[in-house]
C-alpha cells in the first residue's frame, strides 16, 4: 500500500474521528521512515494512517479504515490475539489511556510483536486519536538464542582444562610438606584464582542454560534442616575471614521440600555470601529456616549497608552488581538472577526488604512435599566391597586422567581408558567396583556406553558416576547412573562420592 494514498484516503475517517488532514500529514511526515511499524487510528479505532513499515507487514490485512483489533491482522484464535482485544478496548473507553504488551501477528508471518499505545493530542492537549507502534521481536531473539548458544561453547571449552588445572593444584598442595612457604602460599592463591574462575564460569553456563531452557534439576525429597545447616557451614570460615559471624536457626521439625539439592543449596550460599559480602567488619548474618503454611521459608538477614528502593527494582536482573566499589572481589552480577530463576523452577519464590544503612533481608520460600510423597526419597546403589576397590575411568582427557590416577592412586586401583569400545570390553573383563565415566568421548556417546552397561548381565549391577562438562542429571538417572558430577571436578567431592559408593555393601556379582 502506498503511504501518501493511504494518508489521503484517510482524510475523510480522520477528520471524522478528530484528526483534521494537516494533523494527520504531519503524522505521516514524522512516521513514514520509522522502522517500527506506526499504525494511527481514530477515537473508535480505526485506521486513519499506516507508515510504510506498517503497509509491508500487514499489507491486505490491515488498510484505512479497518479497526485496529482486526482478527485478520492477529493471531485468530490466538490467547494473544484476545488479550490484544481486551486491551484495546479499554484504551478505547479511556483516551488517556496508555498501554503495552505483545501480540501474534498472524497473517503478517512477523510471529511475536512488541506494541505499544498511547493517546495522540491535538495542540489544546485534547485527545484526538491514538497511536500504536509495533515492532518485531524475532530478529532479537534470534540473536538472544545466539548470544546463549555462543556463551554455553564458550563456557564449555574454558572448564574443561580447568579441571585439569584444579585437580593438579589440589594435588600438589596435598604433598606440599618439601615446598617452601612462599611456595605453598603462591600454589594456594593460584587454587583460589581458579576456584573463581570457575565459578564465574559456571555461572555463565547457568544463565545460558536458563536462557535456552535447558537447566535441568534433579528432583527429590529434601531434608531441609540439613541443608540449611550445609549451606551454611560452609561459609562460615569466609565470614572468619572478613569478620563477620554468621549465625543459624532451624525451626525443629521442618517437613521435606522437593527439590534439587545442589540447587538449593547454591541458592542459599549465594545469599549469605551476598549478605556477608556487604556487612561490615564486626557485623552478623543471621540465616533461619522455618514453616510457612505449606511452604518451607529460608530468610538471610544482614544488618550492613542496605539496598536503595531505586536499586532494589534492579536486583534480579543479569549482570546487575550493587555497590561496586564495595566488592573486593569480581562478579558476573549474576548470582541473584540464577538464584532467582531456580527458586522459580522449584515453585516457590523469592523477596527482599531493605532499608539503606540497616540491612537487608533476602526470604526464599520453596513448597513443602505432600504428606503421600513425603516418604519417598532418592535410591542409593552401592558397590561391593574388597581389599583394593577397582575404579574404571572413562575419559579423552589425558591431562585429567592423570591428575586422578595420580589422586586416587593411593586408596584405589585406577583403570584409565578413552574410547567407549574400550570401556565396554575393559568393564566386562576386569568388572570393576566403580566407573566414572565422560559423556563426550572420541567413539560413542558416554550416555550410550552407560546404557549399554546397565543392559548387559555382566556389567549392569556396577556404580556408574557421569562426568561432564554440562550435567543432565535426569537424563544420566534415568539411564541407570548413581552420581552426575559435573567438570571441573572437585577431587575432594569425587574422593567422597566413590567413598560413599563403595561402603554400602554389595553391588556387583562376582
Amino acid at each position: 500500500m502506498d503511504v501518501s494514498a493511504g494518508t489521503a484516503a484517510g482524510s475523510e475517517a480522520a477528520e471524522a474521528g478528530g484528526i483534521d488532514e494537516p494533523q494527520l500529514s504531519l503524522f505521516a511526515g514524522a512516521f513514514d521512515d520509522c522502522s517500527d511499524m506506526v499504525v494511527l487510528t481514530d477515537l473508535t479505532g480505526a485506521i486513519v494512517y499506516l507508515n510504510q513499515a506498517s503497509s509491508v507487514a500487514f499489507g491486505e490485512a490491515y488498510v484505512v479504515g479497518t479497526p485496529i483489533t482486526a482478527s485478520e491482522a492477529m493471531a485468530v484464535g490466538g490467547t494473544a490475539a484476545g488479550d490484544f482485544k481486551r486491551a484495546v478496548q479499554r484504551l478505547l473507553d479511556e483516551p488517556e489511556a496508555r498501554a503495552t504488551g505483545e501480540v501474534t501477528c498472524g497473517s503478517s508471518g512477523l510471529g511475536a510483536c512488541a506494541w505499544r499505545s498511547r493517546p495522540l493530542r491535538d495542540g489544546a492537549g485534547t485527545p484526538i486519536g491514538r497511536s500504536f507502534v509495533f515492532r518485531d521481536l524475532s530478529q532479537e531473539r534470534e540473536l538472544t538464542a545466539l548470544k546463549s548458544d555462543f556463551l554455553s561453547t564458550v563456557t564449555h571449552e574454558l572448564r574443561t582444562p580447568l579441571t585439569s588445572v584444579k585437580g593438579a593444584l589440589q594435588l600438589v598442595l596435598a604433598k606440599s610438606a618439601a615446598l617452601a612457604p612462599v611456595e605453598r602460599e603462591l600454589l594456594g592463591i593460584s587454587l583460589k584464582n581458579a576456584d573463581r574462575l570457575i565459578r564465574m564460569i559456571n555461572d555463565l553456563l547457568d544463565i545460558s542454560q536458563l536462557e535456552l531452557g535447558k537447566l535441568d534439576l534433579a528432583f527429590a525429597p529434601l531434608a531441609t534442616g540439613s541443608m540449611v545447616q550445609e549451606a551454611v557451614s560452609g561459609l562460615r570460615s569466609y565470614g572468619t575471614g572478613r569478620d563477620v559471624t554468621v549465625g543459624c536457626d532451624v525451626e525443629d521439625d521442618l517437613p521435606p521440600v522437593h527439590g534439587d539439592r545442589d540447587r538449593l543449596i547454591q541458592v542459599v550460599t549465594n545469599l549469605v555470601s551476598n549478605a556477608v559480602k556487604f556487612s561490615t567488619a564486626g557485623g552478623r548474618v543471621m540465616v533461619r529456616a522455618y514453616r510457612e503454611e505449606d511452604q518451607i521459608a529460608i530468610a538471610v538477614r544482614d544488618w550492613g549497608v542496605g539496598i536503595s528502593a531505586e536499586d532494589r527494582g534492579r536486583l534480579f536482573r543479569r549482570f546487575q552488581r550493587l555497590h561496586p566499589e564495595r566488592a573486593t572481589e569480581p562478579g558476573t552480577g549474576l548470582g541473584l538472577a540464577i538464584s532467582k530463576a531456580i527458586v522459580d523452577r522449584h515453585g516457590g519464590g523469592i523477596s527482599v526488604e531493605s532499608e539503606e544503612g540497616q540491612g537487608s533481608t533476602f526470604t526464599v520460600r520453596v513448597p513443602t512435599v505432600p504428606e503421600s510423597t513425603a516418604g519417598e526419597g532418592p535410591q542409593h546403589v552401592t558397590a561391593r566391597g574388597g581389599d583394593v576397590p577397582t575404579v574404571l575411568l572413562v575419559d579423552d582427557d589425558v591431562d585429567l586422567g592423570r591428575v586422578l590416577e595420580a589422586s586416587l592412586g593411593d586408596t584405589y586401583r585406577v583403570l584409565r581408558v578413552e574410547r567407549g569400545v574400550q570401556a565396554l570390553d575393559i568393564a566386562r573383563a576386569e568388572r570393576p567396583d566403580l566407573i566414572m565415566l565422560d559423556v563426550v568421548l572420541p567413539d560413542l556417546s558416554g550416555y550410550d556406553v552407560l546404557r549399554i552397561l546397565q543392559h548387559s548381565e555382566a556389567t549392569g549391577m556396577i556404580p556408574i558416576v557421569m562426568l561432564t562438562v554440562q550435567p543432565e542429571p535426569e537424563l544420566a538417572h534415568g539411564l541407570g547412573a548413581i552420581e552426575v558430577m559435573s567438570k571441573p571436578v572437585d577431587i575432594e567431592a569425587l574422593r567422597a562420592v566413590i567413598a560413599r559408593t563403595l561402603q554400602g555393601g554389595v553391588r556387583v556379582a562376582h
